[in-house]
């Protein structure tokens, strides 16, 4: 596999997960995160990334994006609302993908059980992976690439920046709510806890349910929003019982 052959306690794991992206097996509870690709380029600079990063490869796009709404072809109000309309763009694409591909079943293909555990599976075994919890080059970078071109291929060159502006935008604040979710440990104000309370949830309890990072909209929408005291309680007791098995090492 060249640069991208993975380590070999990568490899046990992946052998040893059995395909459900689900909550934590009793064995890898015990462990914060594990090294992915034996090249350390690839797994330190394309496979993982700080939290504060995707800022800096997509606020460019934020801002050019916004310019455009005060001086491009649109004008000022159809400019908002197509900037507006990238943000709720990407919070139904960030739903949609993490209902179903994410949460795919990959049969009895390796290749399809090996690409959905990179994706998804390994956050759910490892939730507490700071270096993990926002979008590496790997993923972010060809979905941001996919999208721009397709809004180029659709819309005139105005609309496609602003509407990509909006939904970097929107990506922005769902990588960044997902890692408040899992590290920000006491949220004071309500939308903090509903947020990590929902994800709680997710991770622990109903796997299919409160899909929903940036926000539980498109949960309510489709009915997939899950929100029991019991449900809860049962739930933050399971995420605050790993924090401190990584916190007392």
């Amino acid at each position: 596999m060249g640069p991208f052959e993975f380590t070999d306690e990568f490899k046990a794991t992946l052998d040893r997960w059995d395909k459900k992206v689900e909550a934590p097996t009793a064995e890898n509870r015990k462990i914060e995160r594990l090294r992915v690709y034996k090249n350390r380029f690839v797994e330190n600079v394309l496979a993982t990334s700080h939290p504060a990063l995707p800022g800096l490869w997509f606020g460019g796009f934020v801002i050019y994006g916004l310019s455009l709404v005060f001086t491009g072809s649109l004008g000022l109000w159809l400019g908002l609302g197509v900037y507006a309309g990238g943000i709720l763009a990407f919070s139904l694409l960030e739903y949609l993908l993490h209902r179903f591909p994410f949460h795919l079943d990959p049969g009895e293909s390796d290749r399809l059980k090996t690409l959905l555990f990179l994706i998804h599976g390994y956050h759910h075994q490892f939730p507490n992976d700071r270096w993990r919890l926002v979008a590496p080059p790997l993923l972010s970078w060809p979905v941001a690439a996919i999208l721009l071109a397709a809004y180029h291929a659709l819309l005139p060159t105005d609309a496609a920046w602003i509407l990509f502006g909006g939904t970097c935008v929107g990506y922005l604040a769902y990588d960044w709510i997902h890692y408040y979710t899992h590290h920000f440990r006491s949220p004071k104000t309500p939308i903090g806890k509903l947020l990590r309370r929902a994800h709680a949830v997710h991770h622990y309890k109903l796997f299919h349910l409160n899909m929903g990072i940036s926000s539980p909209l498109w949960d309510l929408v489709f009915g997939t929003f899950a929100w029991s005291d019991a449900t809860v309680k049962d739930a933050m007791a399971q995420t605050r019982s790993i924090e401190a098995e990584h916190a007392a090492r």
